[in-house]
């Protein structure tokens, strides 16, 4: 496919996919007025009125929902949004990337070289991508050569999915149109397209400057007429396209998870991968109308007092009449008997079902959740209670296995990355030749140093680990001459015997003395 030209924006090929980025984007950012102008406006030109709610299809079906109901203009707009699907984005995220992936080499010349890919943040902009794949499904990493902005390397960014047009082949992607608006301004949007793609073995970016709307790619315009595109014009050829000097394409697609569902029998959508917020915001607008409910009861639940007319201070002709809630004497009146006998004055108070609306969002989030592949414990539900490694898998078995696949998703692609930016960079400045690292991603629980104790204590006590295994299993970041030297010391200290009983020699970890002594 190559570089749109004009027309429709987004293209009809990839405009379900943008229809549906356009609500969750919504929900993610988590503003109030665009969850209304999203859902008030799906499917119609016009924002629908209260007749719409008797309709049936998907007009009638959004218009029933909170954020789809129009507000009357002579009532206050009392409803409140819960940044649940935001949480959730970031806990999908941390729970991957919240202990950076180690990355090696065999050569020292690369292993210094990503060492200084990751000095320049390349596990910050992997925790933000993941965030973004978490919201729209994919990610695209690309390195960028900018020496102005960076003289002495290539830069690591990610463009999320709601800025790419994608070309995917037997499910490898094959190119891809990256896009951002410049300028939004009295209806005419401005946009910078560059389309990444491979011509017969060589790899070029060509860009194009559009002038258009919201909906209307719009009429090309030179690169020279935007300062934020001009500086482009001095790299590319009489085509429009840039040689990135590689033999193949400079883009990294990373899916968030899969199989698709939505778009599994569309031919140009069915290897995206798959958003955590996919089928779960009927669930994220029943949290924030079960919240606007709760905050309801609370504003009801002030008490009011119903008094007599005899306990008002007259304020004169004309000024109405007040009550002092600070008065102690009342004078009395010429009344019926019996007619002031008993408490004049009626307290009413709302109760606050505070039980029943928190059981409604604990269940609604769980069920968010658990559609998206994680645990309600991994976004804290039971609160921080201390628990063992193997409690906490046990607790959130459900959110291990999903980061186990997504781990099976990331390594590779991260590997396919750095490879990437170290192979631009060997051409655009000094570095090794690129080769594939090592990526393995950490245990994300860590044991307490006590449980971590009494396991070394047991392996040893059963003659199943030397002394060496001993030291690693304790210093897990420590390198081979770190673990070597460690190894030394303890011999040196032992006097040789590697092996003694760490019960005999120290004491167990019960707190019993050597000598038998408590």
């Amino acid at each position: 496919m190559p570089i749109p030209t004009d027309g429709a924006w987004p293209p009809p090929a990839v405009a379900p996919a943008y229809d549906a980025y356009r609500d969750w984007d919504a929900w993610y950012v988590g503003d109030p007025g665009h969850l209304q102008d999203v859902y008030s406006r799906r499917g119609v030109n016009t924002p629908r009125v209260r007749p719409s709610q008797l309709a049936g299809g998907v007009v009638g079906m959004l218009s029933r929902w909170m954020w789809g109901n129009p507000v009357r203009s002579d009532q206050r707009d009392t409803r409140l949004h819960v940044p649940v699907p935001a949480d959730l984005a970031a806990t999908s995220a941390g729970l991957l990337f919240s202990e950076p992936p180690t990355l090696t080499s065999e050569t020292p010349e690369v292993q210094a070289a990503i060492e200084r890919l990751i000095e320049g943040g390349l596990h910050t902009t992997l925790r933000h991508a993941a965030e973004h794949a978490s919201v729209l499904g994919d990610v695209y990493l690309r390195p960028v050569v900018d020496k102005e902005v960076s003289p002495t390397g290539a830069i690591v960014t990610a463009v999320p999915a709601d800025a790419a047009i994608p070309v995917i082949r037997w499910g490898r992607l094959t190119e891809v149109t990256l896009w951002s608006t410049l300028e939004e301004s009295a209806g005419t949007v401005v946009r910078l397209l560059e389309h990444h793609d491979v011509v017969r073995g060589a790899g070029r970016i060509t860009y194009a400057l559009h002038e258009g709307t919201a909906t209307d790619l719009g009429r090309a315009i030179p690169l020279t007429e935007h300062p934020n595109a001009a500086y482009l014009a001095e790299l590319i050829d009489e085509t429009s396209a840039q040689a990135t000097g590689l033999d193949r394409l400079d883009v990294v697609h990373v899916p968030n998870a899969g199989p698709q569902r939505r778009w599994r029998k569309l031919g140009a959508l069915k290897s995206l991968g798959r958003s955590d917020f996919d089928g779960n915001e009927p669930l994220f607008d029943r949290v924030d109308e079960s919240w606007t409910s709760w905050m309801g009861d609370i504003r009801n639940g002030r008490g009011r007092i119903t008094i007599p007319e005899y306990m008002l201070q007259a304020n004169g002709p004309g000024q109405g009449a007040t009550w002092d809630p600070d008065r102690e004497v009342y004078s009395a009146i010429n009344a019926i008997p019996g007619q002031q006998q008993g408490n004049p004055m009626t307290v009413t108070q709302f109760a606050i079902r505070h039980v029943e609306h928190k059981a409604t969002i604990d269940a609604l989030m769980e069920a968010a959740m658990r559609h998206a592949g994680l645990s309600s414990q991994t976004m804290g539900e039971e609160g921080d209670v201390a628990m063992t490694a193997t409690e906490a898998q046990a607790r959130e078995r459900q959110s291990f296995v999903t980061r186990g696949d997504r781990i099976n998703t990331w390594s590779p692609a991260i590997a396919r990355y750095v490879e990437l930016h170290l192979a631009l960079e060997a051409l655009a400045f000094t570095g090794p030749a690129p080769e594939l690292p090592a990526v393995e991603f950490g245990d994300s629980v860590t044991e307490s140093p006590e449980t971590v104790a009494r396991t070394l204590q047991l392996l040893h006590a059963a003659e199943a680990v030397s002394v060496e295994t001993r030291v690693r299993m304790a210093h897990k970041d420590w390198d081979d001459a770190q673990v070597a030297a460690e190894v030394k010391k303890l011999k040196e200290e032992l006097g040789g015997r590697a092996e003694v009983d760490p019960a005999a020699r120290f004491g167990d970890l019960a707190g019993n003395d050597p000598a038998g002594g408590q």
